[in-house]
């Protein structure tokens, strides 16, 4: 007889507890999405640099300024860190179109805090991000995907395992600068 553990069971327990994984020969999708101004943004626009992309569902949008904070916190005097090409980004998967304009108001108005709005959740399908959990992928200036890392609380072994990854990518950088 063969024991089977629920995959729901096993998604809930990681989720609860934060996960980190490491991605094989995953790329940064192409892209082109409308933040909540209505600007388009591209995969072109990030081309050959480090990408971190910070984002959730409505569901996990209170963790991702702790996420984001802690990370800029432990690199922002790194020489390198303006190499990161920083990406908000909001799964709205599921809201229906009547409700798009309520829903762009819902995001910060300062135009330096645009969001990625994500109506399909193409992004989302394609990463398989955690729901109700802020989801970070790191990617490499190939575009190679370096680290998916998800969870909701800061759990301090993932925002390492972030940290350690990004400042290798930013090192990476600055070594190759003339």
């Amino acid at each position: 007889m063969r024991i089977r553990i629920p995959g729901l069971l096993l998604t809930a327990f990681f989720l609860a507890a934060g996960s980190a994984t490491h991605a094989g020969d995953s790329q940064l999708l192409d892209f082109e999405l409308e933040d909540q101004f209505g600007n388009v943004h591209r995969r072109s626009d990030v081309q050959g640099t480090v990408v971190l992309l910070n984002g959730s569902d409505k569901g996990g949008v209170q963790f991702n300024g702790v996420w984001g904070k802690a990370i800029q916190e432990t690199l922002g005097d790194h020489p390198a860190y303006d190499q990161i090409s920083l990406l908000a980004y909001a799964n709205l998967r599921g809201v229906p179109f009547f409700l798009k304009k309520l829903i762009r108001g819902k995001f910060p108005q300062e135009p330096e805090r645009w969001t990625l709005m994500d109506w399909k959740g193409v992004i989302a399908s394609a990463y398989e991000f955690a729901p109700k959990s802020t989801n970070l992928l790191l990617f490499a200036p190939d575009g190679s995907l370096v680290l998916h890392a998800s969870g909701r609380e800061l759990d301090e072994e993932a925002l390492e395992e972030v940290v350690t990854s990004l400042r290798s990518l930013l090192d990476e950088i600055q070594q190759s600068e003339p």
